[in-house]
């Protein structure tokens, strides 16, 4: 009896002591610690060296290059330059250590009874986790198709966020039950905030497009709490402020990944600080609401008025086009669900929800209202800016479409020449900042911007 119990001792203590390994192993790589990982099982590896051929000292390996597949994927790597037409290294990692989990998943299962029934206890869980690993990589393939997709949002002309929201949300349905098992808990957690904080931001995208202040709000307070989640796995002296604040969130530390999804929550909430301007300025001093949009990460209304002020702008302002919408438009900010609204006719049905200086100038709005309905063919390509001198009121106007219902509008009480650099320049940039378009090309390691 006491043989008995003496002979189990050491494949208990194996087992404990593997599966500790394995613990350790994903907390090191969900704490985004990949060298760490990498060389911790470089270490088990080389313990194990004489039992190479087993499945343990299989799958050991494998978690060497799996460190190392997920540093680089932290760090966009898929997305670099392809030299040469050369495979993407990373991608041929993935599908490699796909192809070795499937082995080592397969040999016990593959196993004749007899041999099944002697096989050692900790065979039969890496089986386990190896098919559950199998999983995750099938879903950062898509993940990574995803992030290429966005990274040419930049060269599109018309993006339709609705339907990335769709692919993103379809993402972590389809992976909601998979590789659940407690050891790989921490890389479930870090897999469900990184899709979660991507699918609140673009749905916060696509309701600043409509104007919708509740939803836009939530979906960015959402994203907020998340990244604040997904920032205590980094060891850094540095944190996200607890408040979702108009500054920008800068961590040198955190994997380039990280820092792109903080700087795109950044931008959206800079260009809601501008969609809903008229709201939020009610809530505080000019003065102190000023401050707060200085510090943001990109402050669109210091850009205007700067622009205004230098090019001598009689009017800047965003024009809403509400033909059409699901809901009534009620006006800027907060409306009760149950609130009754007359519809908007005729020039009330193409509201400013940005203008500066001042009120919307109502002896223009004719004019405005008439250029955007005669030039929507050249608006909606979403890449032109529409031209027009009205010689009669000696006056220039400037559009540009920055989403689907909102134009960019700029009038000058002077003739202005159509090729004005300066203009031309500074309307550039605000449309390309509000539509994102350069944050997702810089997704590529490399990008300038």
């Amino acid at each position: 009896m006491m043989a008995t119990a003496a002979s189990a001792n050491p494949i208990q203590m194996s087992v404990s002591r593997e599966q500790a390994f394995l613990e350790t192993f994903f907390q090191c790589v969900s704490h985004f610690s990949f060298d760490k990982a990498k060389e911790l099982s470089e270490k088990e590896r080389d313990t194990h060296k004489a039992n190479f051929g087993s499945q343990w000292g299989l799958m050991v390996n494998s978690l060497v290059h799996l460190a190392a597949a997920e540093k680089g994927y932290m760090s966009l790597m898929f997305l670099g330059q392809k030299w040469f037409g050369r495979r993407d290294n990373l991608r041929s990692s993935y599908h490699l250590l796909l192809s070795e989990l499937k082995k080592i998943e397969e040999h016990v299962s593959k196993s004749d009874p007899t041999t099944a029934a002697k096989t050692h206890t900790s065979e039969k869980l890496l089986s386990h986790l190896c098919g559950q690993l199998c999983q995750f990589l099938a879903a950062r393939s898509r993940t990574m198709d995803f992030y290429e997709q966005l990274s040419t949002m930049g060269a599109t002309r018309n993006t339709v966020y609705e339907d990335l929201v769709t692919v993103i949300q379809d993402i972590i349905q389809s992976h909601q039950k998979c590789f659940h098992h407690p050891i790989l808990s921490p890389l479930k957690t870090s897999f469900s905030l990184e899709c979660d904080i991507l699918c609140n931001l673009l749905q916060a995208q696509v309701d600043m497009a409509l104007c919708s202040f509740l939803p836009s709000l939530l979906h960015l307070h959402d994203a907020h709490v998340k990244l604040l989640s997904w920032s205590t796995h980094i060891q850094s002296k540095e944190t996200l402020s607890k408040k979702l604040s108009f500054s920008s969130s800068k961590q040198p530390s955190a994997p380039p990944l990280c820092q792109w999804l903080a700087k795109y929550k950044g931008i959206l909430v800079s260009k809601f600080s501008l969609y809903f301007h008229e709201t939020l300025s009610k809530q505080a001093p000019m003065g102190d609401f000023k401050a707060l949009t200085a510090k943001a990460t990109v402050d669109f209304y210091g850009k205007i008025t700067t622009f205004q002020r230098k090019s001598d702008a009689w009017h800047i302002s965003l024009v809403l086009d509400v033909h059409g919408l699901e809901d009534s438009y009620q006006g800027p900010g907060y409306h009760h669900p149950q609130k009754y609204t007359e519809p908007t006719t005729g020039l009330d049905s193409y509201p400013a929800i940005f203008s500066y200086p001042g009120e919307r100038p109502a002896s223009h709005w004719p004019n405005v209202v008439m250029i955007i309905s005669d030039k929507i063919a050249e608006l909606s390509s979403m890449d032109k800016t529409v031209y027009v001198y009205d010689k009669h009121v000696q006056c220039t106007y400037f559009l540009t479409r920055v989403e689907p219902r909102i134009t960019f509008v700029l009038i000058f009480d002077t003739k202005k020449a159509e090729k004005d650099s300066y203009i031309s320049n500074f309307i550039t940039d605000i449309s390309s900042q509000l539509k994102c378009t350069k944050l997702f090309g810089n997704l590529k390691p490399g990008s300038k911007g």
